[in-house]
């Protein structure tokens, strides 16, 4: 059985584990490749980045643990960045560091409050209810579509390798909220940003991490979301985004399930040789 996370995050950022703590879990829970990848700087204060500061030292540690633990456990440097288009050194893959084996591209940001404050779609949802109300003068509608806009536009632009958490702005959500996802209106924009998606190379995970986290009780992205990725034939990958280290392999075999139910037949991994397509029976524990 193969088992696999690309997308986990440290102390270098909100995660609660070390590195090497997470890497160790990883071996513990029998993963095969595990992915590091720490929320990138950005050109103002949050508390939940990477300071610019630790970027270097960062990259090296995760380089040292992948030669540490080399004979037990493939480990690979990866950074999630997120998509800011009114700062263009963030929208290029080529402008990143050196030494980063993959790009994980998010979109959290969508707008600036009054006080030019940024506000994010997944904090609460107090503040996404601010936001749309001075950033999009209330308007729910144009503030979903905004979101989606900039997701496909992150795909042709900065092309990341893998699409974090694709509608992460359901989180804050719950009891339709702020939208119903049966609406025409939404399910339009979902599979315009896919249709977009398509013509690039990204590869977009199915994350765990909000049942992991307790936020939510279902997977990102939703099921019938994943029915137009496996229509349109967009390359998926599993993701726990994992914040502790007894989640890096989070709700896995459940989402194996998910993927095979709705009838995808393979997955991506990221090996030494590249990203692979592997046969999805390749992550289920076989009978002998």
């Amino acid at each position: 059985m193969l088992k696999f996370n690309y997308h986990s995050h440290t102390n270098y950022c909100d995660g609660f584990c070390a590195a090497e703590d997470m890497i160790k879990s990883a071996i513990e829970q029998g993963l095969r490749y595990y992915g590091v990848s720490s929320h990138a700087p950005l050109p103002f204060d949050t508390d939940w980045i990477m300071k610019d500061s630790d970027l270097d030292q960062y990259i090296e540690e995760i380089l040292r643990l992948k030669e540490k633990y080399k004979d037990k456990i493939s480990v690979l440097v990866g950074l999630e960045v997120d998509y800011l288009p009114d700062f263009e050194m963030l929208t290029k893959k080529d402008d990143l560091i050196s030494g980063i084996d993959y790009i994980i591209g998010s979109v959290h940001f969508l707008g600036k409050l009054k006080d030019t404050t940024r506000w994010t779609v997944d904090y609460d949802k107090l503040e996404l209810e601010k936001g749309i109300k001075e950033s999009f003068n209330g308007n729910t509608k144009t503030a979903i579509k905004t979101y989606y806009k900039l997701i496909g536009d992150m795909a042709e632009t900065m092309k990341p390798d893998i699409i974090a958490h694709l509608d992460l702005i359901k989180k804050n959500n719950s009891d339709n909220y702020f939208f119903d996802e049966s609406e025409t209106w939404y399910v339009e924009t979902v599979k315009n940003c896919l249709e977009r998606i398509s013509k690039t190379s990204s590869i977009i995970e199915i994350n765990t991490g909000g049942v992991a986290r307790g936020y939510m009780t279902e997977f990102y992205p939703s099921d019938w979301i994943l029915k137009e990725v496996l229509d349109m034939k967009i390359p998926v990958t599993i993701s726990s985004d994992s914040h502790k280290s007894e989640d890096v392999a989070f709700g896995f075999d459940d989402a194996v399930a998910k993927l095979e139910s709705i009838g995808f037949g393979k997955v991506y991994c990221l090996t030494e040789n590249g990203w692979q397509e592997i046969d999805i029976r390749s992550l289920k524990w076989q009978k002998k």
